[in-house]
């Protein structure tokens, strides 16, 4: 999560840990806070300018109550950039779609141990949660994120990994999956590699 203070410009990277690059962490504006989302947030009432939520509300045991906090801590006329991606809606390119939705499936249903509250149903959501706290909705925006990487660093591969591992119960459907991967490794040698994910944007203001 990020957030900014009113006045000369301070940016508050809030998370549970600093995964911030040397270069950020290095930006005097840049300050890394440690904190429990699931906690109040460690601000002042009406202390900040903006809130940025950017796949953070599936992780939360009451997203509904971070919404509230978020309304707390921005000043009026403050605004939050409530982000998250729709992962249910993950497309793949492949020579077997029936498997794909399968896997999909698989993956949005069986949350990983490292996140065990994960929502893939988390994008669609959002403006639901809005009304948690008396903002105003001031737009929605959704689009297809598209990317044509499939290596290690690229979304397309952490996708597919989770798949894996959400399959890996299933003895069948684990070498299934294994063989779905290969065919997609083939789709990006030849250039015709592609996966989308809708994402989803509800900006909200705190009424002056």
């Amino acid at each position: 999560m990020l957030a900014s203070a009113a006045g000369p410009l301070r940016i508050h990277a809030v998370d549970t840990g600093s995964g911030l690059d040397d270069d950020v962490l290095h930006d005097e504006r840049v300050r890394s806070v440690i904190a429990d989302l699931d906690e109040p947030l460690p601000f002042a009432d009406a202390a900040l300018d903006r809130v940025v939520s950017v796949n953070v509300a599936e992780h939360l045991v009451d997203p509904r109550a971070h919404i509230v906090e978020t309304f707390r801590v921005l000043r009026p006329g403050g605004l939050l950039v409530l982000a998250h991606s729709d992962w249910d809606t993950a497309l793949f390119a492949s020579d077997d779609d029936a498997l794909t939705r399968l896997l999909v499936d698989r993956f949005v249903s069986t949350p990983p141990r490292f996140a065990e509250r994960a929502d893939g149903f988390m994008g669609r959501k959002l403006l639901g949660l809005a009304d948690a706290a008396p903002f105003e909705i001031v737009s929605v925006e959704t689009w297809a994120d598209c990317h044509r990487r499939f290596d290690a660093d690229s979304v397309g591969w952490k996708v597919a990994r989770g798949v894996l591992a959400a399959a890996a119960d299933d003895a069948e459907l684990a070498v299934r999956a294994r063989a779905w991967v290969q065919g997609l490794e083939q789709l990006a040698s030849t250039g015709r590699f592609l996966f989308t994910v809708t994402d989803v944007v509800v900006v909200l203001r705190r009424p002056a």
